[in-house]
Parts: structure tokens; C-alpha cells; sequence
């Protein structure tokens, strides 16, 4: 006789939220479709925005489940509660927003005077490195951009 009733004995509280989970219908820049809303927007706006909607998504339809199953997570003790029972395109888009963080804040290393100098003062030495960080933040951006559609489609 099992230990449980339930028809899932083997079932993780991630796993019980994940099946009550529903995501958020696919946005057009992860599928590819062409969105007349987007015109004249850049990729990374574009970007920005189909992540950032996914985790408003993620967090209400945490939110919603955990109302629903009558659990109760406190955010202090466990602030990535939402985590749980995320779908791996929802990971990705986290993920993608965090690379962006690291992107903005070294762009402002450029457009703020933290040293007093401005960015065509800067010696040569130190506005390669400032370029070459760059393009590994950015791609970093990119590369979890692509998983997040790759995961969504």
C-alpha cells in the first residue's frame, strides 16, 4: 500500500506547482512572427520587453497557484520562491534580464563621469577593455536571448 494518496507519491512542490502553472502565450518576437506593434523598435527593446513579460507572468501565475493550492511561502526566508515550477523559457528570460543589468551598468561606466574624464579622454588601454567587456556582456545578452526563444518554440 503507498505511504500516499496522492496520485503522484513522487511529486516535489516545484513539480505540483509546475502542473498548475500555464505560460504565457508565446510573444512574437520568441516566435519570430512579424509584430506591427514593433515597428521602429530595436531588437534589444524588443528583447527587453518579451522578458521582462514573462516574468511579470511567471510571478502572477506564481502568485495565482499558490492562492489556488493553498500554499504559503514566506519571501523573506525564501525570496526565489517563484522559482519553483518555472518553465525553462521563463529561466532564460531571467537569466537574459540579468546579462542586460550587467550590460546597462557598464554602458553608464561610458556616459557618467565616475572618474571626471570623459569616455574620448580615456586612454587607449583602458576604452579596449571597456569595448572588449562589452561585447562579452552583450553577447552574453544575446546568447541567452536565443535560448529563451529556442526554449519557447
Amino acid at each position: 500500500m503507498p505511504d500516499s494518496l496522492s496520485p503522484h507519491p513522487k511529486e516535489t512542490v516545484a513539480d505540483l506547482i509546475r502542473r498548475h502553472r500555464r505560460p504565457l502565450p508565446a510573444p512574437a518576437f520568441a516566435t519570430g512572427a512579424a509584430d506591427p506593434a514593433a515597428t521602429g523598435r530595436s531588437w534589444r527593446a524588443r528583447a527587453v520587453a518579451a522578458c521582462h513579460a514573462e516574468i511579470a507572468h511567471r510571478s502572477r501565475d506564481f502568485a495565482h497557484v499558490e492562492r489556488a493550492l493553498g500554499l504559503t511561502f514566506d519571501r523573506w526566508l525564501e525570496p526565489d520562491c517563484e522559482q519553483l515550477g518555472q518553465f525553462p523559457h521563463e529561466a532564460h528570460a531571467a537569466a537574459a534580464l540579468v546579462w542586460l543589468s550587467h550590460l546597462q551598468t557598464h554602458e553608464s561606466e561610458k556616459r557618467t563621469p565616475w572618474s571626471g574624464v570623459p569616455f574620448r579622454s580615456w586612454p587607449e588601454p583602458d576604452r579596449t577593455r571597456w569595448f572588449a567587456k562589452r561585447r562579452e556582456l552583450w553577447r552574453g545578452f544575446v546568447r541567452q536571448v536565443e535560448r529563451y526563444r529556442a526554449a519557447r518554440r
